[in-house]
């Protein structure tokens, strides 16, 4: 004859109940700081966008200043400097410079919509980033290029 054990087991003990919301705790713990870092990242990526600019700022002033020439053509902005010609121009969701139609310097990343425009004897930089955000520079070149052309 075979013998079959019935369990007379009809629920959850008291140390399973406590086991299962340890478990719980731990897991909720956790979870918390996961939201948080995923909330600051997006915060992150705002700000580094806001610090990428103001490094384009910068850079794109002080070529631009001892440029003895500029256009713009297709909408790319052309410099001329030094006897080299120094494009910046749209590629994809970047705007990068290039020079002396070679080279692959990406300047700014996440770029929508970006127009170049000449004011009197400086370049007006406008640019929309992915978010909608619009950023716009002026800067101003030190040498006449209405004499030295």
């Amino acid at each position: 004859m075979k013998s079959v054990a019935v369990s007379n087991e009809k629920g959850f003990t008291l140390i399973e109940v406590m086991f299962s919301l340890v478990i719980l705790s731990i897991i909720v713990f956790y979870m918390t700081p996961l939201f948080q870092l995923i909330l600051d990242n997006k915060e992150n990526q705002s700000s580094l966008q806001a610090m990428e600019w103001e490094v384009f700022c910068s850079q794109i002033k002080k070529e631009i200043r001892w440029s003895t020439k500029a256009e713009v053509v297709s909408n790319r902005l052309i410099l001329t400097k030094d006897g080299e010609t120094i494009y910046y121009e749209i590629y994809g969701n970047n705007l990068r410079r290039r020079v002396n139609s070679t080279g692959h310097e990406i300047i700014l990343q996440n770029v929508s919509w970006h127009s170049f425009a000449l004011v009197n004897n400086a370049v007006k930089v406008t640019v929309k980033d992915l978010k909608g955000i619009e950023y716009s520079v002026t800067a101003y070149s030190l040498i006449d290029w209405n004499k030295s052309t």
